[in-house]
């Protein structure tokens, strides 16, 4: 039906990239043939001015999350302020439909979303526009959106935005998009051999992420870990400062093992017990997919992951642990019923 799909993201973390590349596997097995293409309109075409946003964005979840908070919840009302949002994004993406022509819109970050309702508007070789909410309660800014189709991953999710004035017939409940290669599960002893060498199979195995960008209390997760007899995988992702750092703990720490922004996640959680991660859609949707359980170790975000934390504590998929001590006593409690 779709000869050109256009998959619009947008970098702002990971998360909704990641959704974006799985989106794009599904995409092509749906509609054979196809000419599917997925662009990051952060970096597309960018500029001085994407690159400010970009530090602006996460220098204020890094150190000022009660801001971030703030503005995410006080301005969602307001028309004006998501225009003022998405107007850069809709130049950008007007920029490649004009030399694309895409047929079908495919967007998993709001502002994408915003802009390809306008685009549909104004070019009528655009068929369906649709979104894919990458979080599992929230819908802000999302439910202000003019959309052939919202693909969400929980009822919950549906129903609220339902109740926010979202046509019933628009929204659709299908799992979280994940890529395939999570959906297989690898040897364990194989993959310890292929990731390094010096990793035990038979070792109880903790994997401690931060996002595509590193973020959390990493290195005090470090050193409570340090106190118990596992390894501890660590992925900083672009952090490289970070990584630095954990390097040369190293020394000290025969079982820590530290990696940076890598393509194979999927290995490390199968050779893994236990997730220590921020509650972002993306991750905790592989966890889920990987059976691997899963601890949040600082307070989530304000807006979106603190909206999923509450949905997986309801669901009893992960615990939360806002204090190194909360952690230490989780981690011990798993590792005593893993000897059993």
């Amino acid at each position: 039906m779709y000869k050109k799909i256009l998959i619009a993201t947008i970098g702002y973390g990971s998360g909704h990239n990641m959704a974006a590349e799985a989106l794009a596997e599904s995409v092509c097995r749906d509609f054979p043939g196809a000419d599917v293409r997925v662009v990051d309109f952060l970096s597309y075409d960018g500029g001085l001015r994407d690159k400010l946003r970009s530090a602006f964005y996460f220098s204020t979840i890094r150190f000022t999350p009660g801001a971030y908070h703030f503005f995410y919840q006080r301005f969602a009302e307001y028309k004006w302020f998501s225009n003022l949002l998405f107007r850069p994004y809709l130049k950008k993406m007007e920029k490649f439909v004009n030399n694309f022509s895409p047929d079908l819109i495919i967007s998993t970050h709001v502002f994408c979303a915003m802009a390809s309702s306008e685009l549909k508007a104004r070019y009528p070789s655009i068929k369906a526009v649709h979104g894919v909410l990458t979080d599992f309660l929230d819908d802000t800014y999302w439910n202000t959106c003019r959309l052939d189709c919202f693909s969400v991953a929980t009822e919950e999710l549906r129903e609220r935005m339902i109740l926010n004035g979202v046509p019933e017939m628009t929204i659709v409940v299908k799992p979280f998009p994940v890529r395939q290669v999570f959906h297989r599960k690898g040897n364990r002893k194989e993959l310890c051999r292929k990731i390094d060498p010096d990793l035990k199979p038979e070792t109880y195995t903790v994997l401690v992420l931060g996002g595509g960008e590193g973020l959390g209390r990493i290195e005090d997760v470090v050193k409570v870990l340090k106190e118990f007899p596992v390894q501890c995988l660590i992925v900083t992702g672009r952090n490289e400062k970070l990584r630095q750092r954990l390097d040369l703990l190293k020394q000290n720490y025969p079982r820590l093992f530290v990696f940076g922004y890598i393509e194979n996640m999927y290995e490390l959680m199968d050779i893994s017990d236990l997730c220590i991660t921020k509650p972002g859609g993306a991750t905790v949707a592989e966890c889920l997919v990987k059976g691997l359980p899963m601890i949040a170790c600082r307070p989530p975000l304000p807006g979106p992951e603190t909206e999923n934390m509450t949905f997986l504590s309801r669901k009893n998929l992960a615990e939360l642990c806002p204090t190194m001590d909360s952690l230490r006593e989780a981690v011990r409690k798993r590792i005593d019923v893993k000897k059993i």
